[in-house]
């Protein structure tokens, strides 16, 4: 690259340059996640996604310097799924499912009453985003939007949303339980 080279922006990236990237992303990704991972490819590739979405959206500040941009996104990207992980216990396949007794159609129709129970709970605001984003599938920029939060304001209603029903819901489950013995 020569000094009268313009710089190498988002929007000039070709082929090669993305291949660099992704295995620069990847290295990074099994550094932080360890080469036992199933998942680093999909790591590598939500990166790259997220970036170009960001590109694509103008979010990113200074264009010059995507980099340090890149490896924020992926820094966030690996963060979000070490949560994850450890939210989600780990299934072996081998391990024999349980038989409830009940049917699966009437164990799907008593969570939906929990969870009806559970959002009658909460107050109108957190009612509505947890009902926009987890069960219409609704996009996290129109609920800013549409309340005129930011996203750091977003994500701390959303927090504390989900505690809130976290907490009116394992009580709904728990009088459940407690009627069926």
């Amino acid at each position: 690259m020569d000094l009268t080279d313009p710089p190498l922006t988002a929007h000039s990236l070709t082929e090669p340059d993305i291949d660099r990237l992704r295995l620069k992303l990847r290295y990074k990704v099994l550094y932080h996640v360890g080469h036992g991972c199933a998942d680093v490819d999909d790591l590598v590739q939500e990166s790259l996604v997220r970036f170009f979405r960001a590109e694509q959206r103008h979010s990113i500040r200074n264009t010059e310097e995507f980099g340090a941009f890149l490896n924020g996104v992926c820094r966030n990207v690996i963060l979000e799924y070490r949560r994850r992980i450890r939210r989600e216990p780990i299934v072996d396949p081998d391990m024999p499912i349980r038989d409830t007794g009940i049917r699966p159609e009437a164990e799907i129709l008593e969570m939906r009453d929990a969870i009806d129970n559970g959002l009658k709970e909460l107050a109108e605001r957190d009612r509505a985003i947890l009902r926009a984003l987890y069960l219409e599938g609704r996009e996290k920029d129109e609920i800013c939007r549409e309340w005129g939060m930011s996203d750091a304001q977003f994500r701390v209603v959303l927090f504390r949303a989900k505690e809130r029903f976290r907490r009116v819901y394992g009580m709904e489950m728990k009088r459940k339980t407690a009627l069926e013995h």
